[in-house]
């Protein structure tokens, strides 16, 4: 189970696991949210991920790309070390680095 939940001032938590199951539940929400905001920066925190595969990486780059699309700035903060470890094997690293890219 994923979770997206506000956490004040322009930051949203994901949280739970972000895998095949899961990001068909969660990408409605967070494309939602980037397409309803009036802010024109967002931050996502990714500190309560316990588990992502390649499915949370697409929807991270397709959040990312999606925000830029809208003129919105997405920050991802908190990016769980296996994370970075499938960006980097996936050589899109550069991509989910901390802050905004």
């Amino acid at each position: 189970m994923a979770s997206l939940t506000p956490a004040g001032e322009g930051r949203w938590a994901v949280g739970g696991v972000l895998d095949f199951d899961t990001v068909p539940e969660i990408w409605p929400a967070l494309d939602a949210l980037l397409t309803s905001t009036s802010d024109s920066q967002l931050t996502l925190s990714l500190a309560q991920v316990s588990q992502a595969n390649s499915a949370g990486l697409v929807m991270l780059l397709e959040a990312r790309d999606r925000a830029r699309q809208l003129n919105c700035r997405l920050d991802l903060v908190d990016v769980p070390q296996d994370l970075h470890d499938l960006a980097s094997v996936s050589q899109c690293e550069a991509l989910i680095a901390e802050g905004h890219a």
